[in-house]
């Protein structure tokens, strides 16, 4: 989503990209091919975005904010990009699928200073995943092919925080009484 401003600048309208995060990993029923459902954090609406096997291997293995960067631990090729952003004094600000072409996504890798850089939608959302990254989907793309989430998979998922949450008060509120088995 961007215009051409009269000076010749480029702008892009931040208040159509839509806050979203990784809800799920599934396999296309057919295909095998793996699947990464964004889900909108305070709506029903997902999107469904088709990555490649590497890219979803990275993204199950979760978040990993505390890198050996000079090591060989558990390297993956997405931290060759964080790592590149900060020897040029950069750091990686999110990601965005900005626009649907021909049936396929496209995405952009934002640093903190605005600098895009057009990256596949599988290699953005690694990345987001593994750097905790904001995911941002411009509000055209969910208006085109966005899916109702519980539709489509039932309940939805209950994000981590949230669960940590109901299991503090539920803890908070629980008495001895609510542990003896022969209490009631």
């Amino acid at each position: 989503m961007s215009d051409t401003a009269p000076d010749g600048s480029e702008h892009r309208d931040e208040a159509h990209l839509v806050p979203m995060h990784l809800a799920k990993l599934v396999a296309h029923a057919r295909t095998a091919e793996p699947l990464a459902i964004l889900l909108e954090a305070d709506r029903d609406r997902c999107l469904v975005v088709s990555v490649r096997a590497p890219q979803a291997e990275v993204m199950a293995r979760g978040a990993v904010p505390q890198r050996d960067v000079g090591g060989v631990g558990e390297r993956v090729p997405q931290d060759l990009v964080a790592d590149l952003a900060a020897a040029l004094h950069r750091r990686l600000a999110g990601v965005e699928i900005t626009e649907l072409v021909d049936d396929r996504f496209r995405s952009d890798l934002v640093l903190d200073d605005g600098t895009r850089v057009s990256v596949r939608p599988s290699d953005a959302l690694a990345l987001a995943v593994r750097d905790e990254l904001p995911i941002l989907v411009a509000e055209a793309v969910l208006q085109a092919v966005g899916q109702s989430f519980t539709e489509l998979w039932g309940d939805r998922p209950v994000p981590p925080h949230e669960q940590v949450r109901e299991l503090r008060r539920l803890l908070d509120d629980a008495t001895a009484d609510d542990f003896d088995p022969g209490g009631q």
